[in-house]
């Protein structure tokens, strides 16, 4: 319904007639900053005076031959000069098709943003287990040239208490999935509204292969030439176009609470590579089309920062995928008959099953069982060999190094159970629906169950009552005194 309303709003906008739009701060970001449906055509916004940043205001009035609108832009204190006009409270915002942006709203005061400086808390595994990710308390510790994650969220923008429930399972490790963007800025502060700033008071930029939920249904809409063509637009839009490779205020995010910055080594010189290879891609983005398979954020994001065109959850996905179609067929093996195209009622029914029930169960187990055990234990050994490696590197400290080893290694002991499961569902039912129940979800319940169970263990009784995520170590109160001694000493 949001979307919808924003995708009237937006055509309700192009239907005006004015020709200058106010701006937002940064006039090099790459979004359609005007109320234009199309390259060709303009849009009108008009715009109401939003409080000033600071003590010092500054006004910008942008004049037609068929309206006038006028605009207060907050500033900042550190800003001496005048940037680009601010977004007021504009009837079309600075997205496709005059849509509004969540940046839109913080500008105009309609929200606040919903970053906070909460507790530290300590990395986790990515999805390929190696990589390690640590959440962002504090936004002015990013750099330009970082790489971050946010939980996916394919109904970005479409109301905020969405996007923040979304970040929330992120949170947790119940959304497995990650959208991925390089930084352009450093975040120097954040201003009166919240939001991200560089040191010369422009906006914080990031790039990436992105889009929200009402600029998408506003570009459909417009695409679809007829209601009865509108389904195929939508499918094709979603497989190929859905996304475009943009540059814009990392404010966008401002109801996404939990940013991950992925833990690496890294010069000046590597983020200043890091930072031009992305602005090269983005002045080349019409050469290249999204792909939800083949070209994705994470591609795009690997392939700036690392040189690697690879996306690491495709493949956990396709292997997720496998691995269901190989249980599918163990299971099928406990249930054919002497008729390859006929399914019996159970296995002993079932001639081949019971004829050759020992045949019948290897087949099971090597096409059902091993594939759980084996994703099991390689994704063990592949996090212990990165969590110890990052350890040598200094990127993780011994506490959180002890926490991971301790926390990976319960999720093998209940992965080890859910695979106990697996192989013993031929002989705790004879129901097939129920087999194929325990084959598919066993293991990702169990894990799933695994995350809440050990985040509700680290939040609310070993940070609560410790003051740490792992009981060994040192004291964190003695460990604080001894760093504010040291800095003293410097």
């Amino acid at each position: 319904v949001a979307a919808a309303a924003a995708a009237a709003a937006a055509a309700d906008c192009d239907s005006r007639n004015v020709s200058n739009v106010v701006r937002l701060p940064d006039e090099a970001m790459s979004r359609h900053m005007d109320c234009a449906v199309d390259a060709g055509s303009q849009g009108s916004c008009s715009s109401t005076t939003v409080p000033t940043d600071s003590t010092t205001t500054t006004s910008s009035t942008t004049t037609s031959t068929t309206a006038t609108s006028t605009a207060a832009v907050p500033t900042d204190n550190n800003n001496d000069t005048n940037d680009a006009t601010n977004t007021a409270n504009t009837t079309c915002g600075s997205g496709w098709g005059g849509t509004r942006t969540p940046t839109d709203d913080f500008v105009a005061s309609r929200r606040r943003v919903s970053w906070g400086n909460g507790k530290a808390l300590p990395p986790r595994v990515y999805i390929d287990n190696k990589t390690l990710i640590r959440q962002v308390t504090d936004l002015t510790s990013l750099k330009r040239g970082d790489h971050c994650v946010i939980a996916i969220n394919v109904v970005r923008a479409t109301a905020p208490w969405m996007d923040k429930a979304i970040s929330w399972l992120g949170s947790i490790e119940i959304c497995y999935l990650y959208h991925h963007f390089i930084m352009l800025d450093d975040v120097h502060h954040l201003d009166s509204f919240g939001l991200p700033r560089a040191v010369d008071g422009r906006m914080a930029m990031i790039v990436e292969w992105g889009n929200t939920t009402p600029e998408a249904c506003a570009e459909v809409l417009s695409s679809a030439r007829s209601l009865c063509s509108l389904p195929l637009t939508a499918m094709k839009f979603v497989l190929t176009s859905k996304a475009k490779f943009t540059k814009h205020p990392l404010a966008d995010y401002g109801d996404t609470p939990h940013i991950y910055l992925v833990l690496g080594k890294q010069t000046q010189e590597d983020r200043e590579r890091t930072v031009m290879q992305a602005l090269t891609m983005h002045e080349e983005e019409n050469k290249t089309r999204y792909n939800m398979f083949f070209n994705n954020c994470e591609h795009a994001c690997n392939q700036i920062k690392y040189g690697n065109h690879q996306s690491p959850q495709i493949t956990f996905i396709c292997w997720t995928a496998l691995r269901l179609v190989l249980g599918l067929i163990g299971l099928l093996a406990l249930k054919l008959s002497p008729d390859w195209w006929q399914l019996a009622d159970s296995c002993y029914s079932a001639m081949i099953c019971y004829d050759h029930p020992n045949w019948a169960l290897l087949v099971y187990h090597l096409f059902t069982t091993l594939p759980v055990a084996l994703q099991a234990l390689i994704s063990y050994i592949l996090l212990t060999r990165s969590v110890l490696c990052q350890r040598q590197e200094a990127l993780i400290d011994e506490t959180e190094c002890y926490h991971l080893l301790g926390k990976e290694l319960g999720r093998a002991v209940v992965g080890g159970w859910t695979i106990l499961a697996v192989a013993l569902a031929p002989n705790l039912s004879s129901s097939f629906g129920l087999r194929c129940a325990v084959c598919t979800f066993a293991y990702l319940l169990s894990d799933v169950l695994y995350n809440c169970f050990a985040h509700a263990v680290m939040r609310l009784v070993l940070l609560r009552y410790w003051g740490r995520v792992w009981l060994l170590g040192p004291d964190p109160k003695d460990a604080t005194s001894l760093v504010g001694a040291k800095e003293k000493a410097c």
